[in-house]
């Protein structure tokens, strides 16, 4: 797949993550059913998430960086726009989701409602494995050491700093309603009743992978040794 076509979807679908977050952020402004109000701290979470989404339109549209440029298999770029657009899918999906109880940071409504259906049936937190995931993604579709990297390198231990905290408060304001929650689904992976389906299908792909992966490995050796399955050595 063409690089040019890689960074164009990389940054339509960021700004359709930029528009959706000021969409929702004056929702949240609008609403004084705030108990703990953390503007300092909503500041700074907007001005990192924001920076991180700003540098690959720099990098693109006005910065020079070809010295510091690499380059995947084009093969490489089809898989990667798949896992791209399922996690887009997925942040809007949980946003969609949570609606009017999304708040910035760590901040709390007091009418907040603990959300179990839609993405949040199958993992606690969606929303950071998306970003999560499009930081990964963002390695391959902008193919720079300083403008691929970035969002990995720095938004990916500050969600992972993010969720403990978050955490730690939701079990203090929904108390064992949320440890039960806890149970039953995963952090940022679900867990195998969520999913049996999806973890039959999964385990087969790897039993017969694993089988063919064995298979050529002993083609291979055969073939090297020169003496293929059924040959017999020296001659009558």
């Amino acid at each position: 797949m063409e690089r040019a076509l890689l960074e164009t979807l990389f940054l339509c679908g960021n700004a359709l993550l930029v528009l959706l977050e000021i969409y929702y952020f004056q929702n949240f402004k609008s609403d004084r059913k705030v108990l703990n109000a953390q503007k300092k701290k909503r500041t700074f979470l907007f001005m990192l998430l924001s920076g991180i989404q700003v540098v690959p339109f720099i990098y693109v549209f006005s910065i020079d960086l070809g010295p510091t440029d690499y380059h995947i298999w084009r093969w490489l770029g089809y898989p990667v726009m798949a896992l791209f657009i399922f996690f887009i899918w997925l942040f809007c999906k949980a946003l969609a989701d949570l609606g009017r109880w999304w708040t910035p940071g760590l901040e709390l409504k007091d009418d907040l409602e603990l959300v179990r259906t839609g993405a949040f049936f199958y993992i606690r937190h969606p929303m950071y494995v998306a970003l999560s995931g499009i930081a990964v993604c963002q390695v391959f579709m902008i193919q720079n050491w300083i403008a691929g990297p970035v969002s990995l390198l720095l938004a990916a231990p500050f969600l992972i700093y993010q969720i403990r905290r978050e955490e730690r408060l939701l079990i203090r304001f929904f108390g064992d309603d949320y440890r039960h929650y806890m149970l039953e689904t995963g952090m940022l992976w679900p867990k195998e009743d969520r999913i049996p389906f999806l973890v039959k299908v999964a385990r087969q792909i790897a039993k017969d992978l694993g089988k063919t992966i064995v298979k050529w490995w002993n083609l291979k050796g055969r073939i090297i040794s020169g003496k293929p399955k059924g040959s017999m050595d020296g001659s009558l």
